[in-house]
């Protein structure tokens, strides 16, 4: 038996796991030395031994370096205790019960169902800013090296003492996601997905008003309440410009997240603000209509 498909969480405390169901089983977090027939949760991954994952125990352990289980590709492994978080049943029947066997068939499923809306590309993972990375939520990367996988969903395994994502890249190693652009995305019921409201997307020629500067991740330039109009759209950011499409002050480039799109009036409120701030007190202008050629005159106030 290689790692366990359909084991569910059933009780947390501070973000780890302490009561497992499996097989129509409860299992309880405990301490000592694995015996046989209990559950190990990999707590370090190495060749064939996937992270997170939860294994069963084949023999009984002598020692703290003795915990037997089968590993990925179904063959004996020994390593150490530490590696691991025990689990140990609490409801040992002769047999599982009709309820229980329902109750443990009724979990399998929904777990296949939750793997084949992954698969998918389903609406269960809803992105969430940068800063509210947890353990348990997952990186997606923009254009990853080869030991990341383009559009996987990676789950964050610890937070560095920089405030960075740690991942398990496909090579089973760990990874540091502040090497490349990533998202962060928090998975949860498909339903509870789709019912949020969807920001509409920006498109080249749209006008936009700027909401955040982005101090974490792209430095915005200008400021936030300007209005601004949409030059290029990319795949994770966007290219702006003046209204009269002049160079944007600073960095024209920014996330999605930082800008809204603008309504009608804040639009022609502000290109009337910006034709004003073209003419001051003392200027001479000409009228361009009327006929005929039309003298110059001095403006005397704004």
């Amino acid at each position: 038996m290689a790692k366990l498909n359909g084991v569910k969480t059933l009780d947390m405390v501070n973000g780890e796991i302490t009561k497992v169901a499996y097989g129509g089983a409860e299992y309880v977090k405990t301490e000592g030395l694995p015996k046989m027939g209990d559950l190990v949760l990999a707590q370090k991954c190495g060749y064939d031994i996937t992270y997170g994952a939860f294994y069963k125990i084949t023999e009984d352990a002598d020692h703290e370096e003795d915990v037997r289980f089968l590993d990925d590709v179904d063959e004996g492994r020994v390593r150490d205790v530490d590696d691991y978080v025990l689990f140990r049943k609490v409801s040992a029947s002769t047999g599982p019960s009709l309820e229980e066997r329902v109750s443990s068939a009724e979990g399998e499923i929904e777990t296949l169902k939750s793997d084949v809306a992954a698969l998918k590309g389903e609406a269960e993972y809803k992105r969430i800013d940068a800063d509210e990375a947890k353990v348990g939520d997952f990186v997606k990367f923009d254009d990853p090296p080869r030991f990341l996988s383009d559009e996987e969903y990676y789950e964050i395994v610890r937070i560095d003492s920089y405030g960075d994502p740690i991942v398990i890249d496909d090579d089973r190693d760990e990874y540091d996601a502040s090497n490349r652009h990533f998202e962060v995305y928090r998975k949860g019921s498909a339903a509870s997905v789709e019912a949020e409201p969807k920001p509409e997307r920006l498109k080249v020629g749209d006008y936009a008003k700027v909401v955040d500067l982005g101090e974490n991740r792209i430095r915005f330039g200008g400021s936030v309440g300007d209005i601004v109009k949409v030059a290029d759209v990319r795949k994770t950011q966007i290219r702006t410009v003046e209204l009269d499409g002049g160079y944007y002050n600073g960095n024209p480039w920014a996330e999605p997240s930082q800008l809204v799109r603008a309504t009608d009036e804040e639009v022609a409120e502000a290109k009337d603000e910006a034709a004003r701030a073209k003419f001051k007190k003392g200027d001479k202008v000409r009228l361009l209509s009327g006929g005929g050629k039309q003298p110059f005159m001095r403006i005397h106030g704004r």
